[in-house]
């Protein structure tokens, strides 16, 4: 996607709907002008003249474009408009932000008005882009932005803040002068050898490159545990028909979900929610119970469960505790022999007659928790073997810094490559020539990961991942 500056854009940045206020954020060059033809204020100033950071009261209007001496104009709708001037703004451009009626139609109508008037509509994420391409923010804080907007639990949500704020960039930044502290006079040694630059590594230079190794070590340890809280987990209900995964199910969203009877077989397809579990944003599918039928349907079911069971993080095994162990349970079993399992011995209010030896041996190093649907019973237990077989101990510490998607940790992994090669050389007393360039290395893998040398395509990726608006 190729962005121009040079234009002024605008979008809708609230959702469309019913709602108390609609917002129509414009940006660029031209915008306190476009706010000149399309608004009337009620003092009769025009907003190109307004100071920023004020905001004023009048109506959206639509002048005819005929030039009569008794032209009409035609009022949109009543709003209050917000001049806020460069470089002061969110994307370092003048930006003018419409409030109007919220609505559907008030807000369509005057995004086509400005439209009309010399902006062009935005690019999901453009004035994102634009704060980032004119320098207000890195790319990691950018991404930080597409996170808040897009945390489903706190525990999301709170190190995307953290992010935002630039503390990550910070640490990245810190990083990146240390090295360019050392690699300067190894640099000018070899640029100017008939002059008495010292240039031996020695061990200070060892130590910095082991104290950023240690840092980004752990920051890509915790980056699966940052993506995992940003997208979620997906987890499965998984056992034959009638053991009681709709009533798991029910009992874990906390309202009447799925459909339960107690005929065999009530859940024909898979119903998906998403819940949070302990801050974990997690998507939990109950699918219909594995059972040998010759009905079209009842085999349909089953194999769209099973494909289900593929794609989970997550399997909760559900057995039923007041029953034996069945041919239909071996099944299901099987099929999840190489799955991440959770035992769930549901029914548990009712007298125990299973014998789950032989389910056991199957998964030796899956945790088993006893549960009552019915009764709501053991589900904070079963919340929390849940998370342990993602987190160990608490999901996030308060304050901690994590990465949140798979390009910022596949940068560190290079980095911590290069800054490791470096040690070695260092350590066997290598070519001062091949030091400098893991170090340069690793420099320009922080410089991808801030946004500093990076594929367009990769920038257009990220950007168009946001909503139109922002």
């Amino acid at each position: 996607m190729q962005i121009n500056l040079k234009d002024t854009i605008a979008a809708i940045s609230t959702p469309l709907g019913i709602g108390g206020i609609g917002i129509i954020r414009l940006s660029g060059k031209n915008a306190l002008k476009i706010g000149d033809k399309v608004f009337r204020s009620k003092n009769g100033r025009k907003i190109s003249k307004a100071a920023g950071f004020t905001v004023h009261y009048g109506h959206i209007v639509e002048r005819s474009t005929i030039k009569l001496k008794n032209a009409k104009t035609k009022v949109i709708d009543e709003a209050l408009v917000t001049v806020m001037r460069a470089p002061r703004t969110y994307t370092k451009e003048d930006v003018l932000e419409i409030n109007c009626h919220g609505g559907i139609v008030p807000s369509k109508k005057i995004l086509e008005l400005v439209i009309n008037n010399g902006a062009r509509l935005a690019a999901p994420g453009e004035f994102t882009q634009r704060a980032f391409l004119n320098g207000r923010i890195d790319l990691l804080q950018a991404e930080a932005t597409l996170n808040i907007i897009n945390a489903k639990t706190e525990a999301a949500f709170s190190p995307a803040v953290y992010q935002l704020e630039g503390r990550l960039s910070s640490i990245i930044n810190k990083m990146r002068e240390d090295l360019i502290e050392f690699i300067a006079p190894l640099e000018a040694a070899i640029d100017f050898p008939d002059e008495s630059i010292s240039s031996a590594p020695g061990l200070k230079l060892g130590a910095v490159l082991r104290k950023i190794a240690g840092d980004l070590k752990r920051f890509i340890d915790s980056a699966d545990k940052g993506i995992m809280l940003q997208n979620g987990i997906s987890i499965v209900l998984a056992g034959a028909a009638n053991v009681g995964k709709s009533s798991i199910m029910n009992a874990l969203v906390e309202y009447e979900r799925v459909i339960v009877t107690n005929i065999s077989g009530t859940t024909r397809d898979v119903v998906q929610e998403l819940i949070n579990i302990n801050g974990m944003p997690v998507r939990i599918a109950d699918t219909a119970g594995i059972m040998d039928s010759s009905c079209v349907i009842t085999q349909e079911s089953v194999t769209r469960s099973l494909a289900f069971f593929e794609k989970a993080d997550l399997v909760l095994f559900v057995l039923d505790a007041a029953r034996k162990i069945n041919k239909m349970d071996m099944d299901v079993a099987r099929k999840l022999k190489n799955k991440k399992v959770v035992i769930v011995i549901n029914k548990s209010d009712l007298k125990n007659r299973i014998d789950i030896p032989g389910i056991a041996k199957m998964f030796p190093r899956a945790p088993r928790v006893k549960i009552s649907a019915l009764k709501k019973q053991g589900l904070p237990s079963l919340e929390k073997k849940i998370t342990e077989q993602f987190f160990k101990g608490a999901i996030i510490p308060e304050d901690e810094l994590m990465v949140s998607n798979l390009r910022q940790k596949k940068c560190l992994e290079e980095c911590y490559g290069f800054i490791n090669n470096a040690i070695s050389i260092i350590s066997d007393k290598g070519f001062e020539e091949c030091l400098i360039f893991e170090i340069r290395q690793a420099l320009n893998s922080l410089k991808v990961l801030i946004g500093e040398n990076i594929n367009e395509d990769i920038l257009d990726n990220i950007f168009n991942r946001f909503c139109i608006g922002k």
